[in-house]
């Protein structure tokens, strides 16, 4: 269908107004399915049953005249009228495309209220408990609140914008929540497809192995974090002290003080990738599975090869799966916490990287949580230091960090599968 006969749809002659006058249909026909509708369904059954019990009275006035003859047949016009639904035949073309779209009888206005019926409990709690506070944290993003002054915050304006800007941890933090990002998403989708070839192949134990590398997932964060920090900490010092071995991970533990910062994020990086990888391996899985087998039954036939076959014939076919995939990976990793938390509490402590000190011409003896991701940097500055007001400034710029960054992927890997 044509955009000039899409609009002919609608009441409106600017298609710059399409997108409001669809929000004001829809604010106005909340009202009308969940009051209006009801009551005259309910007004509707009324007249019906008041109309038989005059049918049932069987009383015929033979001449309209007379005070019970004038009462009966104004009752039964009165609920015959009410009883009939009546379309609206008026020039408003507005309450025309409500009538005809919403409130009418007709099967599109049935089932475009079936469908706002179920949706708005739904919405309305996305409004209520993400709308609502994401809105008040904007607010409060513009004061000075410490979470201790409510009702006597004052309206500090962009200072606190002008001083997350200025604070080299919260810059130290989103360099190192982008470098955690990328070789997270990387290693993650890496493993997860590998595992994904491996348990599509004709194994006698492929949902064996597909239920095992999935288990990981169903731990939560913090006991994950909790785990692998006893792993770290006490059960490869101690392997190596066994096996007389004292380098790597048996010489000391990875996320202790005496390790550095690669080490550190390595060991999250593997903690998170033994979660994650198997819920994305089943993204794959299902990807793998659509693709068709008389196309590689031919390419076997032509004489293609393994990775042949990998680059010209399923990479294409699963293309959307990686788009999914590396979204979910990527907020993911921006958004990490509670296992960083559970596993380092964002040490170990370090120095500021050289190169990132000349640029914020900042001293390089200046002390730096290793691990200190921006939910992690956020959280310090809200409940540590109760800056609420500067560490909801600090959300509202991740959000929109975050927000800029998954459009751009999502939108390159669109383009990408497409070229595939």
């Amino acid at each position: 269908m044509s955009a000039e006969r899409k609009l002919m749809l609608y009441p409106v002659e600017n298609k710059l107004l399409l997108p409001f006058f669809k929000l004001a249909v829809f604010i106005i026909a909340i009202p009308l399915i969940f009051i209006f509708v009801p009551l005259r369904f309910i007004a509707r059954k009324i007249s019906k049953f008041f109309l038989f019990c005059l049918g049932k009275i069987k009383y015929q006035p033979k001449e309209k005249v007379g005070f019970f003859a004038k009462v009966y047949l104004a009752l039964v016009k009165f609920f015959t009228f009410v009883a009939i639904f009546h379309p609206y035949r008026g020039e408003n073309k507005f309450i025309a495309y409500i009538d005809s779209n919403i409130t009418g009888e007709k099967v599109k206005a049935q089932s475009n209220r079936t469908f706002i019926f179920f949706l708005v409990p739904a919405l309305g709690s996305f409004v209520v408990f993400v709308i609502t506070p994401f809105l008040m944290g904007l607010i409060y993003s513009f004061t000075d609140w410490t979470g201790l002054n409510n009702g006597t915050e004052i309206w500090v304006g962009f200072a606190n914008y002008k001083n997350i800007f200025s604070d080299f941890k919260f810059i130290y933090s989103f360099t190192r929540t982008t470098i955690y990002s990328v070789l997270n998403v990387i290693v993650i989708n890496g493993v997860a497809f590998t595992l994904a070839l491996l348990v599509t192949q004709n194994l006698k134990l492929k949902n064996i192995y597909r239920a095992g590398f999935f288990m990981p997932n169903l731990i939560g964060g913090l006991v994950l974090g909790y785990i692998w920090q006893f792993i770290y900490s006490n059960v490869f010092p101690a392997l190596g002290a066994i096996l007389g071995i004292s380098t790597g991970i048996f010489d000391h533990s990875l996320i202790g003080a005496a390790a550095t910062g690669r080490e550190a994020m390595g060991a999250l990086i593997g903690v998170v990738t033994w979660q994650y990888a198997g819920y994305i391996m089943m993204i794959y899985i299902a990807a793998l599975q659509n693709v068709p087998q008389d196309l590689i039954e031919a390419s076997k036939i032509d004489g293609a090869n393994g990775i042949q076959r990998l680059r010209t014939i399923i990479l294409p076919l699963v293309a959307q799966a990686f788009t999914i995939s590396l979204f979910l990976t990527l907020v993911t990793s921006f958004k990490q916490y509670d296992t960083v938390q559970a596993l380092t509490q964002g040490g170990p402590s370090g120095l500021i990287p050289p190169y990132l000190a000349n640029f914020l011409d900042v001293p390089t003896w200046k002390s730096v949580n290793t691990l200190d991701l921006m939910a992690i940097n956020i959280y310090e500055t809200a409940f540590s230091h109760y800056k609420m007001g500067e560490g909801q400034a600090k959300a509202i710029v991740f959000f929109f960090i975050l927000l800029i960054v998954s459009v751009a992927q999502v939108t390159y890997n669109q383009r990408k599968e497409v070229e595939l």
